[in-house]
Order: C-alpha cells, then structure tokens, then sequence
C-alpha cells in the first residue's frame, strides 16, 4: 500500500510538472487586424516576450514568423489569412493593394504589430492563371470528330477575355495556342507569375456510360497535399519555384511553410468551387447539369498558397453535353458564369466603363 501511494504521489508530482510546462508555452492569446492611411496592421499578442525572425514571400504575397508557438489555429481576415502551428505563424496576403514586401514586424512587449504598408502606385490588380487542359502532342479526349484540347483552349481565351478586359485583373492563359506545356510547367508558370487564383478547364468523358453528363468541380486532396509536401521538403531545389529562397534554406520555415501554403491551396479552392458551381447552377444547369465537387490528386492544383480548381465542363462523351461545349454561343455562357464567379470570390462588383 505504501509503495502504491508512493507511486500515485510521483505520477501526481510528474503530470502537475508537465501541466505547469504547458501552462507557461509560449502562445499566441489575442490576434486583431487595424488599418490606418499607410498601414495594414496585424497585432499577435503572446503570453510572453516572443522573440522572432521575419520571412517575406512577395511574388506569393506570404509572410512568415518563425518563433516559438505551440497553439495551432487559423484566423480568416478580409485581407489575410493567419495560420499558426508549432513554432511557426503564416500571413497569407490576400488583398492585392498591400506590399508584402516592405512588411515589417515591431515588438512592443508581449505583442508583435506586423505592418504591411500600402502600395504606392496605381492600384494592384488580381492576378487569375487559366489552364486550357491538354494541348499539342496530348488531345485530352477525343469523341465524334472533336478533340478536348481545342474545346478547353476556346473556353478559356473567351474568359480570358472577359477578364482582360477588367481592369482590375492581370491574366495568363498556361498557353496561348495547340501546343504542349507539361503539368509541373503549368505549376511553376502558375507560381512564377505570383497568381492569386487558378482555374483549369478540362471536358469529361465515359465511353462505358454515354448518358451521364454534366460539370464537376475538383480541389485539391489531402493525398494530393501530402505527396506535394513531401516531394518539395526533400528537395529545397525543386521548392524555390514555389517558395522565396531564404525560406526554402531555412529547413524548418520551408517543411512547415510549404505543408500550410498547401492546406491554404485546398482550402481556399474549396471556396473558390462553392461559389463556381452556385453560378453554374443558377446560370448553366438547365443547359449542362450542375454536378458536385470532389477532391483529387490532380498534379495541376497543387500550387502552394494558390486557390486552385479544376472545371470538368462536360461530358464528351454525350451528344447533348458535347453540342454544347462546341457551340460557340454556349461557350461564352460558359466563360461568362465564370468571370461572374470569379468576381463573387474577391468580393468585387460587376466592372462599369465610365
């Protein structure tokens, strides 16, 4: 009885010592957000005298604090997205006016107060990468005499155009023409260009099932983020293309970086999807049926810190479906609904010439 006493006495003693460790951790236990007319400010007040280094991402609008945290938490703002883990907090910039790269960090006792100034020139514009899927040497699906890889590319310079035409948006197509670009080409290039959103137009096809038909939505998966993460944290080289080079040598700040930035990757395409299938529901079910959205492996979406999307238009493999997607009045209903989703997602109204 005595030793059995002894022995819940030590494992008191023992699990009150770890309490009391966890109890002093250094967290984060208040975020706030402010503005003034030069600053977007971010306030992360900590239960202790946090010490920190800055990291800036400015073509991928990400700022990084590498500094002891051990609370994982995530806090949606209008204009970022604050991500915290282990030892580490994430800004993702979502608001084109701020310049991530002249952020700054003041530490005013417990609290750090991220500054990020406003830009000074004219005003900064979404930047939107549109994928035609397939091209060149690979035709997609090819049904009744028509090959996907020209139905994609006639979709998507009809939204590029509508989109070219707003001033508020900057756009790429990943090609201009009937010409092969390889899926990581398609990634760095969506990188490269510091894209705020990314969207990839695709037709379906089942030889085995020719009456089903209808759009489908698809985001990134956890598979998908999992073999992402691991192939650029083992390979620093292969991560700049994606990450700023003073994170990507930072071993730590690059796994931890790259495996939020993918999280943000999904889950901000998850949104991006909810508002494309409303439109296409309200505008374009009664000529292709809405479908749902699903989650896939699909080399295309895994961008880090990029809503990305994949948008099977239809199903080739259907007569209707496919008089539709070759029909060139229905593919500017098509390029339409979406220039209208994309203009729900970043909140902006429909773009008035004065």
């Amino acid at each position: 009885m005595k030793n059995s006493w002894k022995f819940s006495t030590i494992l008191s003693a023992i699990s009150l010592f770890f309490l009391s460790l966890s109890a002093f951790a250094q967290h984060v236990t208040k975020i706030a957000v402010g503005t003034d007319r030069n600053y977007y400010k971010i306030f992360l007040t900590f239960n202790g005298k946090p010490k920190y280094k800055l990291f800036k991402d400015p073509k991928r609008d990400i700022i990084t604090l590498k500094l002891e945290n051990t609370y994982r938490f995530s806090k949606e703002f209008y204009s970022t997205t604050i991500v915290g883990e282990k030892n580490l907090i994430t800004i993702f910039v979502r608001n084109p006016k701020l310049d991530t790269a002249r952020a700054k960090v003041v530490r005013k006792y417990r609290t750090l107060v991220l500054y990020i100034p406003f830009k000074r020139k004219k005003p900064a514009k979404y930047v939107v990468v549109i994928d035609p899927g397939h091209g060149g040497k690979d035709p997609g699906a090819t049904y009744y005499g028509y090959k996907e890889k020209n139905i994609n590319l006639a979709v998507a310079k009809k939204l590029y155009y509508l989109l070219s035409k707003d001033p508020r948006f900057k756009v790429y197509l990943t090609r201009k023409g009937d010409y092969f670009v390889s899926l990581a080409g398609r990634q760095k290039f969506t990188a490269k260009v510091g894209a705020d959103l990314f969207i990839s137009l695709h037709c379906n096809a089942n030889p085995f099932k020719p009456y089903r038909r209808g759009a489908e939505f698809y985001v990134l998966s956890d598979k998908g983020i999992y073999r992402k993460w691991r192939d650029l944290a083992v390979h620093p080289a292969e991560a700049e293309n994606f990450l700023d080079p003073k994170m990507v040598r930072d071993r730590t700040v690059r796994k931890k970086v790259i495996k939020t930035s993918l999280e943000f990757t999904q889950e901000e395409g998850e949104e991006f999807a909810k508002v494309v299938r409303h439109y296409w529901c309200r505008f374009l079910s009664r000529e292709i049926p809405c479908g749902e959205i699903y989650k896939r492996s699909f080399a295309v979406l895994k961008v880090p810190g990029v809503p990305t999307l994949l948008v099977e238009m239809g199903y080739m493999t259907n007569r209707r479906d496919l008089y539709i997607l070759t029909n060139n009045r229905y593919q500017w209903s098509i390029a339409r609904t979406l220039y209208r989703a994309i203009l729900d997602y970043f909140n902006l109204k429909s773009y008035k010439k004065n």
